[in-house]
């Protein structure tokens, strides 16, 4: 193994003690990755916050200075709100240094393509937290659309769809205004997700129409006492898109789906069979094939096992079910490889910028009601 990298989290909120539990994780559950991590500075604006969360996480030492944090670290992990990343991840890469950063990467496209070109310019390997691709049976549905066992991919649909702002009383928050989470709001939280696990296991987007619904219009805001505010940006998207392999489908990403809690799913129907995936079963697959007695013809439920990518560096036995934070240790340990490479972890900054684009031409698809041809190469309207 080679020397351990001495990694900065910067944001110790849900996913910044993912990411925590994932650098202590990493290197026991796949001892074959050939650097290791040290989980060494952490950073938050709170210095009360920061110091019980380096504690609790086992970093040696804390700061409010995420610019301390960036210049004192081997490689960086940004898990803070989209407003932040531009700043933080230009520091990062503009130091030659792995960059692990949280979807959706800046504000809007313009950030995103920032990034993407110092990344290119000082040659910094990177990755994105496009988490849910890295999932066991996600990476087996992929090998079999990839391997043509099924032929080719015909249609699809994927959905991306969460409840936590179904009840209008929800208050107003960071995600819900365009200075700090941009024009993106479901799609920004949700769809980048299902898009990126699509383009992964399909190919490139080639052509798409989007319409969108903010439909709670407001939402009391704390910061006033509970007065009514705008909300800036959609509660629910979804598109008709087509693939370059001549598939096509439709995608949706909804925060206001009561009852769903992380229903990121994609159901993909080929010329002899289909394959389905469902978020919050997220140790199964369903393989129809076509050609089975039709007397047994039926979907086959797939148990994530350790034939599946990555299963076994946690479990040797089938069935017993893999979780979230597993996923990050997944994703760190994809990255380490690739910094031992001398390359990029997909999805990475380049697949970042291009699901931005594919995004922002959603959006304006929404409003002008127009078809938008290659949105993975939109420059705006």
């Amino acid at each position: 193994m080679q020397r351990d990298l001495k990694f900065a989290l910067v944001g110790a909120g849900f996913i910044g003690r993912s990411h925590a539990l994932a650098i202590h994780a990493v290197n026991r559950t796949f001892p074959s990755v050939p650097i290791g991590a040290k989980a060494h500075i952490l950073a938050e604006l709170d210095e009360g916050r920061a110091r019980r969360a380096a504690a609790e996480l086992g970093f040696d030492r804390w700061t409010t200075s995420w610019e301390e944090a960036v210049d004192e670290a081997d490689a960086v992990v940004i898990a803070v709100p989209s407003f932040m990343h531009r700043a933080i991840a230009l520091r990062t890469l503009e130091q030659g240094k792995p960059l692990l950063c949280e979807k959706p990467v800046g504000l809007a496209v313009g950030e995103a393509a920032e990034l993407h070109a110092a990344a290119v310019r000082t040659g910094a390997p990177n990755a994105v937290g496009f988490t849910y691709v890295r999932q066991p049976v996600v990476q087996h549905a992929r090998q079999i659309v990839r391997s043509g066992a099924l032929g080719r991919v015909l249609h699809l649909r994927g959905r991306h769809a969460e409840d936590y702002l179904a009840d209008p009383a929800v208050p107003h928050s960071w995600r819900l205004n365009a200075a700090t989470a941009g024009r993106y709001g479901a799609l920004g939280d949700l769809g980048y997700h299902i898009i990126a696990m699509l383009r992964m296991i399909c190919g490139p987007v080639a052509g798409l129409s989007g319409v969108t619904r903010t439909v709670h219009a407001t939402r009391p805001d704390p910061a006033s006492g509970g007065q009514p505010r705008v909300v800036d940006n959609e509660d629910y998207a979804a598109a008709v898109l087509r693939f370059a392999n001549g598939a096509v489908g439709t995608v949706e990403a909804s925060r206001i789906a009561a009852g769903r809690k992380m229903d990121i799913a994609f159901e993909i129907t080929c010329e002899r069979g289909t394959i389905a995936f469902d978020g919050e079963r997220m140790n199964e697959l369903e393989v129809f094939e076509i050609g089975q007695n039709q007397a047994e013809q039926g979907f086959r439920r797939i148990l994530a096992n350790p034939a599946h990518p990555f299963y076994a560096g946690f479990l040797p036995a089938p069935g017993h079910q893999l979780g979230f934070n597993d996923l990050k240790t997944i994703e760190l340990a994809m990255f380490l490889k690739a910094i031992a490479e001398g390359k990029s972890a997909e999805p990475d900054l380049s697949d970042a910028l291009r699901i931005s684009r594919i995004c922002e031409a959603l959006l304006d698809s929404a409003e002008s009601g127009r078809w938008i041809e290659n949105p993975e190469d939109y420059a705006g309207k």
